[in-house]
This record gives structure tokens, C-alpha cells and sequence, in this order.
């Protein structure tokens, strides 16, 4: 089964196809242009021979009327006698004519009895008669008369003179033409003559060995038979009639007798010669123009001097003079210009960051020609930047700047945002970062930190660029990790009074904190000389404790500072509580004529208030003796008074005055001022602040 495809071209496909016809045309028009010129070219030559034939119909009948008895002669047989006899047609286009006389036409020359065609066609547009479509005409150059021919051959020689030229560079022809057509074996001698007439050289001849009937023969003269030496030259050409040569003669046998001169051939075989020039000694950078003198003894320079504009990098120059000859010569100057920059080579600047300033050395190398004034060159960095130029010069003074690496930081950076400190105290570690910023090298971390785990309340953190600087960035770290010193002074003193509850007397004092302060005292009241830990948690900001009896109490103290650090315990002292334990009783305290008294105890402990003192009595019997005294007013006599102690029954006495009205002398508090005291009442001086004795006085009152 055979499958159709429906798919067609694509547009691609048909846009290739298309191309390759384009191409394939644009060859073959040219080809085809040459074929249809070539047609038409064929179909105009065929016209201009069957203008010849024609001609030559035209003779079979007209040859005797026209030349009559003649042997030689011209005629000129146009285009409308043809067309007369009905011997051609018009050309086979209606837009092409050639029916002009004076350009189509027959030349027809008798030599004897044969005829000889010479035929000239030209033919024009109708409808442009200025434009020619078609020319060909091959007549000769003598005119066309109906004479007999008398006249030899032409001898032509080409060029008749010549300039300045080498000998190499010298071609003469000498070309023998007759209408009439030429004899057989035409032969020549020639020979050179100086611009006077004077023979130069020897004969030279040559045979042209050609057949007979021929219109023309030439002949170029070899360069060896040429005159090298430099000079003006005359060529002098006559027949050669040798056994085997006929000299210069037609067909007719005419021939031409007489030397052919031509001349002057200016010849000039040697180089000229260099002059001097104005090139450089030393090199620059600036265009200039050169001039290279030139001198020919000959024909002459063909110019002097030669200049040339350098502008371009050049060490030397090669100037090429020529003289009017064509001969060159070759004059070398020194140019030295350079205006090519040097070229930047190999450098050893840095590619990793610096920050010491250091010399970079760039090579060089130049392509003008003056070479590098030096082949490194050094320059001292010492700013910051990424990249830097060297300068570097050639000996014709173009420079270059030259960009190396330099990577040279020599800028701390510089401190970004702080995360983690703080203003406020703490015991346990802080970490703290700082962002880093550099805008050459880069800091080698975007943000540097420090765990902070000593005390410190400020400290610094250290950044880095990749240039290693540094810098310190102070940072608040407020971290604590150091306890207070311990209190140098406080103490517990001594407990007294019957309160259970004591006092530390003096408060601790003295400690001292170089980072977060001290913030308080602790105190602790124990019953151990045993120094406590600091750390215990009964250590209190209560300086009072509690008391009892029979115990002993030794007090301590700790300084706290405000992160919590405490200090080493200090002892403020110790002081006790005596035992729970009675002394014995004192004696009655009661005086006559009081019985009744109070009697005392104490105890150990002065916590122990109780069962101190206690009722008691003793027994009075009468006074001996009783004075009364008068009541004498308010008056309070400051003094003493002398009291005479007759007996050991009582003592008459004055009395005080305003302070009792009855004083007994029993009872009274006295001393002996003097000795002399009987049965233990003493005479003297009495003391005067005495106390009288309370009431109820016993008895009231006793008559003296």
C-alpha cells in the first residue's frame, strides 16, 4: 500500500528553494549575456560578409570599367551601388540600419590581376542614429585612388622617438605595410646614430622571410641590438637586398630607396644617485616629513627631493628614487619615529588585600621602536584603593598608564549595629556582636563576637577587613563574675536588758565591689563558732535574733552585690546569755521602827525577771531616844551640820530645815566623817542627803 503524504513545503524549506534559484540566476545571466551577445555578434558578421560577396559580384561585372588596362589601382565600391544592382539587403531588423556610403563600404585594389576587399560596416539604432550597434571596418590606411600604385612600402617604426626610457624597456617595431600587398622576403638594415648623425653602432639586419601577398610584416628590434650606454639616440632604417632578401618592395615591385630616420630614443640605463636627506638621529613621537635628495647626470630625477610625511612608528625608511628613465635606486633614512604607546606586560601587584604600603613594578614593552627607557617600572602605593597606574615611557616619550592590582587597605573599618549589651548588671554570661562595615577590602565576617565570662562593665570587641585592620569596638558588657570583698568591720556587741530578742549592735561595713557595687548586707546569728557557708540562705537582712538562757551567740556577716555575688563570711564577734540559776537571798532591808522589809536575790540570766525579791520582817523594840523637830518651814538647807554624838542612845542633832519634820536616830543614813565613832555612830560631819525615814513613823511622835 503506498501512502500519500498531503504535507507540504514549509515556508523555510520554500524560502532555501528560493535562494538557490536566486544564486543559480545571478550566475547564469553573465553566460547568458555572452550567448545572446555572441548570436548577435554572428548574425553581424555574417551581414558583413555577404557585403564583401556581394562586392565581389558587383567587380565580376564592373572590374574592366573601373580599372580599365590598369595593372593596379583603388576603388571605393559604397553600400547604395550594391543596393542598386540588388546585390544586398538591408540588415533583418527594422531597428537596426547600416546603409550609410560613408561608413559601409568596399575598398577594391587591383595589384595585377587579382582584387584585394578591404570592407567597412557600421551600423545604428533607427531610432538613435548617434548610437552605434554594430562597427567593423578593416581598411588600410592609404587612401583609396584610382591610380596606378607607384609608391613602395610604408616602413613605420614605433615609437618614432622615446623619452628617457632603459634599454630594457625600449621596444621598437618597424612594421613594413603596403595596400598593393608586399613582395616576398622584405628585408631591412638599421643601425644607431648619436643625436648629431653620428654612427654609433654597427649594421644590423633582418629578413622578414615572408610570403608574398601580404599587407604587412613587422619586426622588433632585440633589446641586445639596442644602445645600452646613456645618451640621445637616432634609429636609421634602410632596404636589404641580399641573394636572399628582396629589400623593401610591394608586389607590384615597387620599392623604398631611402633611409627611414626616427629618433631621438633617449636612453638612461644607470641609477641615480642618492643625495642627502634630513632623517631623525634620535627618536620621537611626532610626525615630520623627510626629504631624500636625488641626482642624475642623465635624464634627470623624477623628482628632488623626494619627501614623505612619517606618521606612523618607523626606525628607518627606504626612500626609492627614479630618474626620468624608470632606473631606481634605493636611499635609506633614519626615520626614528615612534608613535605606538608601549605596551603595558606583566605586573606583580597584589590580588589579595594589603595594608602596608609596598612598590609595584610593571614590565614594559613597545612595539614602535624606540624601545622602553627602562624594562621595569616601580611606583611606591600607598593610598587605599583596588587598583592603581603605572606610567610607564618609551624613549620617544609616548606613555602609558598601566592599571595593576594594588588591593591596598590601610582604613580600619568601622563598627555597625551592637546586639547583647546592656546597661544592666548580670552574673552569667553575655554574648555580644558587633556588625562590621569596610568599603574597600571587606570585613572578613559580616558581624563579630565575644561570649563576655569575666567581669567586665565595658569592654571591646575586635573587627577585621581583609586587609587584617583592626578595630576596637567598645561594647556596654556589665557582667559581673567577681564577689564583694568581705565586711571589715561590725560587731555583735553584748545582749543585755531581759527583751528575748537581741540585737546585732554594729552593722557590717567596709566591703567593696568594683563592678556591680555592693548592694547589701546579710547577717546570720548562730550558736556554733562554726563559720557558716556564704551561700547559706539564712543569711538575713535581719540584724536581731533570739535570745534564752545559758546560750552563746556568735554573729556573722556576708556583703552582697547586685548581681547576687556574696563575699566571704566575716565573724562579727560572739556574746551569751547566762545560765537560769538564782544567787541566795540578801537580808531583810527593813529598819526599825519598819519590821517589814524587802529581801533580794539575783539571777544568772537577765532574761529571768521573776523570783528576784520577796517579802521579809524583822523585830524592832522602842527607841532609845526620840527627838522631836520642829517643822521650821520650806527652806531646803544645802549643807552639813555638825552633829555631837554623846552616846551610843541617839544623837541630839539640829534640823534640817523644810525637809522632815520629825528625824529619828535610828534609821538615819550617816557616815563618820571623822574618826571617833562610838558603837558605830559616828560624830563629824554628817552627810547631808540623808533620807528621812518613810511613814508610818513608829511611834508618831515620842516626847523628848
Amino acid at each position: 500500500m503506498i501512502m500519500k503524504n498531503d504535507k507540504g513545503f514549509t515556508l523555510i524549506e520554500l524560502i532555501v528553494v528560493i535562494a538557490i534559484m536566486g544564486v543559480i540566476l545571478i550566475l547564469a545571466l553573465p553566460q547568458i549575456s555572452k550567448l545572446q551577445s555572441a548570436n548577435k555578434d554572428k548574425k553581424y558578421d555574417a551581414y558583413y560578409s555577404s557585403i564583401e560577396s556581394a562586392t565581389k559580384l558587383y567587380m565580376d561585372s564592373q572590374a574592366k570599367d573601373l580599372f580599365g588596362s590598369n595593372s593596379s589601382g583603388c576603388v571605393t565600391v559604397d553600400y547604395s551601388d550594391l543596393k542598386k544592382q540588388n546585390l544586398v539587403k538591408d540588415f533583418g531588423s527594422s531597428d537596426v540600419t547600416c546603409g550609410r556610403n560613408n561608413e559601409t563600404y568596399v575598398e577594391v585594389r587591383k595589384v595585377n590581376d587579382n582584387f584585394l576587399y578591404s570592407t567597412s560596416l557600421v551600423c545604428r539604432d533607427s531610432k538613435d542614429s548617434k548610437k552605434i550597434v554594430y562597427e567593423r571596418k578593416e581598411v588600410p590606411t592609404e587612401p583609396c585612388t584610382n591610380e596606378p600604385d607607384k609608391a613602395g612600402p610604408t616602413v613605420t617604426i614605433t615609437p618614432s622617438e622615446h623619452d628617457w626610457v632603459q634599454t630594457k624597456n625600449l621596444k621598437i617595431t618597424v612594421k613594413i605595410t603596403d595596400a598593393y600587398t608586399l613582395n616576398k622576403n622584405i628585408g631591412i638594415l638599421y643601425y644607431w646614430t648619436n643625436s648629431s648623425g653620428t654612427k654609433v653602432s654597427k649594421d644590423y639586419t633582418y629578413s622578414y622571410k615572408n610570403k608574398k601577398g601580404v599587407k604587412s610584416v613587422s619586426y622588433q628590434i632585440p633589446t641586445k641590438n639596442i644602445p645600452t650606454a646613456s645618451g640621445q639616440y637616432k634609429l636609421v632604417v634602410r632596404q636589404w637586398i641580399s641573394s636572399s632578401t628582396n629589400g623593401i618592395q610591394d608586389a607590384l615591385g615597387n620599392q623604398t630607396v631611402g633611409d627611414t630616420i626616427t629618433g631621438l630614443y633617449k636612453i638612461d640605463n644607470v641609477k641615480p644617485t642618492c643625495g642627502s636627506n634630513d632623517g631623525k638621529t634620535t627618536w620621537t613621537n611626532q610626525a615630520f616629513t623627510i626629504r631624500q635628495y636625488c641626482s642624475d647626470d642623465a635624464s634627470g630625477c623624477t623628482e628632488n627631493p623626494y619627501s614623505k610625511r612619517f606618521t606612523s612608528s618607523t626606525k628607518t625608511y627606504t626612500f626609492t628614487i627614479k630618474d626620468r628613465a624608470g632606473n631606481t635606486n634605493t636611499c635609506k633614512a633614519n626615520v626614528y619615529l615612534d608613535v605606538n604607546k608601549p605596551t603595558c606586560g606583566t605586573n606583580d601587584g597584589k590580588t589579595s588585600w594589603v595594608n602596608k604600603d609596598y612598590t609595584a613594578n610593571v614590565n614594559c614593552k613597545d612595539t614602535g621602536g624606540s624601545g622602553c627607557t627602562q624594562s621595569k617600572f616601580s611606583k611606591k602605593l600607598t593610598t587605599d584603593g583596588r587598583t592603581d597606574s603605572i606610567t610607564i615611557r618609551d624613549v620617544a616619550g609616548n606613555t602609558t598608564s598601566c592599571t595593576v592590582n594594588k588591593y591596598l587597605d590601610k582604613t580600619k573599618p568601622t563598627c555597625g549595629g551592637i546586639t547583647g549589651q546592656s546597661t544592666s548588671w548580670t552574673k552569667n554570661n553575655r554574648t555580644i556582636s558587633v556588625k562590621c562595615s569596610d568599603n574597600l577590602s571587606g570585613c572578613t565576617k559580616s558581624s563579630f563576637s565575644t561570649t563576655f565570662n569575666y567581669s567586665a562593665k565595658t569592654d571591646t570587641i575586635t573587627i577585621k577587613d581583609s586587609a587584617s585592620n583592626t578595630r576596637s569596638c567598645t561594647v556596654n558588657v556589665y557582667v559581673d563574675k567577681t564577689a564583694p570583698s568581705a565586711p571589715t568591720s561590725g560587731s555583735i556587741g553584748s545582749v543585755s536588758g531581759s527583751s528575748t530578742t537581741g540585737s546585732i549592735k554594729t552593722a557590717a561595713s567596709g566591703s567593696k565591689d568594683d563592678h556591680s557595687g555592693v548592694k547589701r548586707y546579710l547577717y546570720m546569728v548562730t550558736n556554733s563558732k562554726t563559720t557558716p557557708s556564704k551561700d547559706s540562705d539564712k543569711f538575713k537582712t535581719s540584724m536581731s535574733f533570739t535570745r534564752s538562757c545559758g546560750t552563746s551567740y556568735y554573729a556573722w556577716a556576708v556583703a552582697e552585690d547586685n548581681v547576687g555575688h556574696r563575699s566571704s563570711v566575716k565573724s562579727l564577734g560572739s556574746t551569751q546569755d547566762g545560765k537560769n540559776s538564782y544567787s541566795d537571798w540578801s537580808g531583810c532591808n527593813a529598819t526599825c521602827p519598819n519590821t517589814v522589809g524587802t529581801k533580794t536575790r539575783t539571777n544568772s540570766c537577765a532574761l529571768v525577771t521573776t523570783g528576784l525579791s520577796t517579802k521579809c520582817s524583822i523585830s524592832c523594840g522602842p527607841p532609845e531616844h526620840t527627838h522631836q523637830v520642829g517643822y521650821v518651814g520650806t527652806t531646803v538647807f544645802s549643807g552639813y551640820q555638825w552633829c555631837s554624838c554623846n552616846s551610843h542612845s541617839g544623837c541630839h542633832t539640829t534640823y534640817r530645815k523644810g525637809y522632815c519634820k520629825v528625824c529619828y536616830d535610828h534609821g538615819e543614813v550617816f557616815r563618820c566623817v571623822t574618826g571617833n565613832c562610838l558603837s558605830g555612830v559616828g560624830s563629824g560631819w554628817l552627810q547631808g542627803a540623808y533620807n528621812c525615814p518613810t511613814a508610818p513613823y513608829y511611834p508618831i511622835v515620842v516626847p523628848d
